[in-house]
């Protein structure tokens, strides 16, 4: 039944949204980001979760690169996908540890909800790419 509600919820955000692609960043509230069960675009949800929760001027941004990471843009993720996001492999990629509570030194700044973390697995189980 959740998964009827979440794909209901996604289906009125991509009709309102129509086939554009959603600019990063304008998102502000992290509620209001719902990932699909499938295709999950790094531009409308990875991303906007990115710009909320890492990427700030304090922590992974393209001028601060906190434990030299930039979650700006997915070429700063790019550059250090060896160990963060490892493409089909959840259990090696790092991100993941950080968003499970699997790497205690981490913190994730905004509390991600079960479809967030799902999400994300799916997102990296898809071949972690910036497509859809």
């Amino acid at each position: 039944m959740k998964l009827v509600a979440l794909m209901c919820t996604a289906a009125m955000v991509l009709s309102v949204n129509g086939c554009k692609d959603t600019t990063a960043g304008t998102v502000t509230n992290i509620d209001a980001i719902v990932f699909p069960a499938s295709k999950v675009s790094y531009n409308t949800t990875i991303q906007p979760l990115f710009n909320i929760g890492c990427a700030m001027d304090d922590c992974h941004s393209a001028k601060s690169k906190k434990g030299n990471l930039d979650l700006s843009d997915y070429y700063g993720l790019k550059q250090r996908s060896y160990d963060v996001v490892i493409a089909y492999d959840t259990l090696g990629s790092k991100l993941i540890w950080y968003i499970d509570g699997r790497q205690p030194s981490a913190q994730w700044h905004r509390p991600l909800n079960p479809n967030h973390v799902q999400g994300f697995k799916t997102w990296i189980m898809e071949g972690a790419t910036k497509e859809y």
